[in-house]
């Protein structure tokens, strides 16, 4: 059923876009025939709008990590090099450098 509801959902179709026809996904011509009627006044396509944009998730305050959620993976330094080299005895050999013709 999901993949049958895609496939309608990205078909395309044709819309009258400032004065010019245009192909554009059903899904995105349904929104704006439910955008410009919310426009108008119509109650129940501003209900619809809003539906929409909860479910998508465009209503979360980002800002807000309570809601939002915290950042997984947070930079830290994890060694230091001189460090690490001193544990395992491991030095840098500085060698001459190449010649270059």
């Amino acid at each position: 059923m999901i993949d049958i509801f895609k496939r309608l959902a990205m078909e395309p179709v044709m819309l009258t876009i400032d004065g010019r026809r245009q192909k554009v996904p059903r899904a995105l011509a349904i929104f704006l025939k439910n955008y410009n009627a919310a426009l108008q006044g119509d109650k129940s396509a501003r209900n619809n709008v809003w539906r929409l944009l909860e479910r998508a998730g465009e209503l979360i305050d980002q800002n807000d990590p309570a809601i939002a959620g915290k950042p997984i993976v947070v930079p830290e330094q994890i060694w230091d090099t001189k460090k690490l080299l001193e544990e395992h005895g491991v030095g840098i050999v500085e060698g001459k450098p190449s010649r270059t013709t």
